[in-house]
């Protein structure tokens, strides 16, 4: 296989393993789900796989138990080292198959494997060699300009991709800050609400002048303490400038495209450090759909 066809076989198996993700998926929710780490109709696992299968198992295409048990082993294979480099690289979890049985840490399980199998031997056996007779079919020229064409998109997209989700970490960084600033602050005003009572109960003030007395004091600490969450919030915003917006704008810049797309073609996706976060923006994005359906 010369490196011509071995591109062009990447770039249409890419396609093909995104239009595959995208029906499945699309079926099993009842509504689109667009699938895939890049912003366009490609699955790069998927040519890489096609690729990798092709060239090791190409000389044993008429075994077909054969094919199967080692499209199933490397593709089960790939698939970790995919999953396991890219929690590596971002810090987040893409798929998890906790709840499938004989799962391997949420990476791969024994369902999916199968499933790679059976896919494997398809291709191998019949879709793959297919493929590659369209290829030889196809003009020099146009073929070269689909590679070209292709490859400096994927490229393009690729570096955009790592970049919206360098931006969707820190998004959930920022919102984890400012819940925790919140949470902070109520705090100390309820440890401060609670001392005031406790220290008018022990002064024995009658009811009127405890209530009085109290509720002066209480105004007080509010004021202290609402200006000291001012303080705090205004500093942090000099200091890193976008990074302390309003909860409600922060949420709001998760309704992007790029942003919504990564949760959408994700469902199973995690944040190592900023889970809650997350999940507090799938909560909104779901509140965001149920009120754009009603007014429909």
């Amino acid at each position: 296989m010369t490196l011509y066809t071995a591109a062009l076989l990447f770039l249409i198996w890419s396609f093909l393993g995104w239009a595959m993700e995208v029906c499945v998926h699309t079926i099993k929710m009842g509504k689109y789900s667009d699938r895939g780490f890049l912003n366009s109709p490609v699955c790069p696992i998927y040519g890489f796989g096609a690729l990798i299968l092709r060239i090791g198992l190409g000389g044993v295409a008429d075994n077909i138990p054969l094919v199967f048990a080692l499209s199933m082993v490397i593709c089960t294979l790939f698939e970790l080292i995919v999953g396991v480099a890219m929690r590596k690289l971002f810090n987040n979890i893409w798929w998890d198959y906790t709840d499938e049985k004989f799962n391997f840490h949420g990476y791969i399980c024994l369902k999916v494997s199968l499933e790679w199998g059976l896919l494997g031997t398809v291709g191998i056996c019949g879709a793959v060699p297919l493929t590659e007779k369209i290829i030889s079919l196809l003009p020099r020229t146009l073929g070269l300009t689909l590679i070209f064409t292709g490859g400096t998109l994927l490229i393009i997209d690729t570096i955009a991709s790592v970049a919206a989700v360098n931006r969707f970490n820190l998004k959930l960084k920022e919102i984890t800050e400012i819940t925790d600033l919140m949470y902070e602050k109520a705090e100390e005003m309820g440890l401060s609400l609670g001392t005031a009572a406790l220290g008018a109960q022990e002064l024995g003030h009658d009811a009127e002048a405890g209530v009085y007395l109290a509720a002066d004091e209480i105004s007080g600490r509010a004021k202290g303490l609402i200006d000291g969450i001012t303080a705090d919030v205004t500093e942090k915003q000099e200091k890193h400038r976008e990074k302390m917006q309003k909860r409600a704008d922060v949420y709001a810049a998760f309704t992007k495209h790029s942003m919504k797309r990564f949760i959408n073609a994700f469902p199973g996706l995690r944040s190592i450090e900023y889970n809650d976060a997350l999940n507090k923006v799938r909560e909104f994005l779901k509140a965001d759909i149920t009120s754009q359906d009603a007014t429909k």
